[in-house]
């Protein structure tokens, strides 16, 4: 599958997928979208953020930022490029369901540009039918504020997914966290993903 999990910066899934894709595990599904137009949604479409500890049960991993992902204990640790941190939820029937990924900020993308500088860098990566969701900024976290974007989009492999992707500023670093899905599977993990966020430490 290679070492290459996320692309620096930007906690990307299209090299992961494609690993996927040769052993025949990427799972696709409908992306629910009218044409190419971005659905509006702004803070409130990040009601469901509520800064807070992760369960007890759950995992943490560190970056040499400080940084920190928090993921459910039935999701497993992947590896990655280096100094950045991935998780994913893969089924019995090795159906890729989830993954999570924290990254140092490393481009020129910032908490006023992220809402647009995302979508810009997924199409420019190769992803097609790339749509906004849902879009906000000054949005609370654990040690900072950040700004989120909520996507859908299908890779250079043919695979669909949904993702949440936010910038978040602390006292020390920026860092990037992003949450995907295929739609199919979505349901089944947005609230383990949306609990992730809730608990990144930066």
């Amino acid at each position: 599958m290679g070492t290459g999990i996320s692309r620096p910066g930007f906690g990307r899934l299209s090299v992961f997928v494609l690993g996927l894709a040769a052993l025949g595990l990427a799972a696709c599904g409908a992306v629910h979208r009218a044409g190419s137009r971005q659905a509006s949604g702004g803070s409130a479409a990040f009601a469901w953020l509520h800064p807070q500890p992760p369960p007890a049960d759950w995992k943490l991993a560190r970056i040499p930022s400080g940084a920190a992902l928090v993921y459910p204990p039935s999701w497993s640790r992947q590896r990655g490029d280096p100094g950045t941190a991935t998780a994913t939820l893969i089924n019995r029937d090795g159906r890729f369901l989830g993954y999570l990924n924290l990254t140092p900020r490393q481009g020129n993308e910032s908490l006023s540009n992220w809402t647009s500088f995302r979508i810009a860098h997924n199409r420019e990566e190769g992803d097609r039918d790339v749509v906004r969701l849902a879009a906000a900024t000054s949005l609370p976290f654990l040690t900072g504020h950040g700004s989120c974007v909520k996507d859908s989009y299908r890779t250079v492999t043919g695979a669909r997914f949904i993702e949440i992707a936010c910038l978040v500023a602390g006292n020390r670093a920026e860092s990037v966290i992003v949450g995907a899905a295929p739609p199919a599977s979505w349901g089944q993990t947005s609230q383990a993903i949306e609990r992730a966020i809730d608990g990144v430490k930066v």
